[in-house]
C-alpha cells in the first residue's frame, strides 16, 4: 500500500502461478517427447557401429599376427564371442548380432592370404530400422572389405 491507501502500483507477489508452473512442464515434457527416441536411435547406431567394427579389427589383428608370426591364426565365432587364435573372447554388443556364411572359422595364414569368410554383422530390432553390415574375407589376398550401411 502506498501513502494514500491504495494499492501499490508495481506491487509484485514473489513466485509462479499454478498456470505457469503447468505450461513450463508441458513444455519440458514436450521436448523430452521429441528427443529421448532419438537418443535412444544414436545410441543403437553407435553400438552398432562399435560391434562392427570389433569384428573388422578382430580380423585384421588376426591376419596381422599370422603374418607377424609365420603361423595361422584363426579367428572363431563362439556365440556372441570373438576369439582370435589363443586370445581373449571378444563380446560383442548385446544390440548386435553376428552370422557367419561360413561353418568354420577363418584362418589367416602367414603369406597373408586367408580362407574365404562372409560375416554379417546386424542391428537387433530395437523399434529403429534394421541396420546390416556384411564383412567380407578376400581368400586369395586376405582383404577384408565391409559394405553396407
Amino acid at each position: 500500500m502506498s501513502a494514500t491507501g491504495r494499492p501499490a502500483p508495481f506491487a509484485h507477489a514473489n513466485g509462479f502461478t499454478l498456470i505457469e508452473m503447468l505450461v513450463t512442464l508441458a513444455i519440458a515434457g514436450l521436448i523430452a517427447g521429441i528427443t529421448f527416441p532419438r537418443v535412444q536411435n544414436t545410441m543403437s547406431a553407435m553400438e552398432f557401429r562399435r560391434g562392427a567394427a570389433q569384428v573388422t579389427e578382430g580380423l585384421r589383428a588376426a591376419r596381422a599376427e599370422a603374418i607377424r608370426t609365420g603361423v595361422p591364426v584363426t579367428l572363431a565365432l563362439e556365440g556372441r564371442t570373438l576369439v582370435i587364435g589363443d586370445g581373449d573372447p571378444v563380446a560383442l554388443p548385446d544390440s548386435v548380432s553376428l552370422t557367419a556364411g561360413q561353418d568354420r572359422p577363418v584362418t589367416f595364414y602367414p603369406d597373408g592370404t586367408a580362407n574365404p569368410a562372409l560375416y554379417r554383422v546386424r542391428s537387433r530390432g530395437d523399434g529403429a530400422a534394421v541396420r546390416e553390415r556384411r564383412i567380407t574375407v578376400f581368400g586369395s589376398t586376405g582383404h577384408i572389405a565391409e559394405s553396407g550401411v
